[in-house]
C-alpha cells in the first residue's frame, strides 16, 4: 500500500471514531481527509521525480569519469 494510502487511512479512521457525527461534519471530515490524501499524493509524486532526477545525475557524473 502507498504511503499516502496508508496515512490517509489511518488519519481518516483517527477523524471518524468515537463519536456520532451529524452528516454537515461527516462531510467536512470527508473533504478533510481528501486533501491530506491529494497532498500526500502530490507530495510523494515530486519525491519521485527529484529522486529520479538526482539519480539520473549521479548517473550522468560516473558515466564521465
Amino acid at each position: 500500500m502507498a504511503i499516502e494510502h496508508e496515512l490517509s487511512s489511518e488519519i481518516a479512521a483517527a477523524l471518524l471514531t468515537g463519536k456520532e457525527r451529524a452528516p454537515g461534519e461527516l462531510n467536512h471530515l470527508k473533504e478533510t481527509v481528501f486533501r491530506v490524501h491529494s497532498t500526500l499524493q502530490q507530495l510523494t509524486a515530486e519525491s519521485r521525480r527529484k529522486r529520479f532526477v538526482f539519480r539520473s545525475s549521479e548517473d550522468e557524473k560516473k558515466s564521465k569519469r
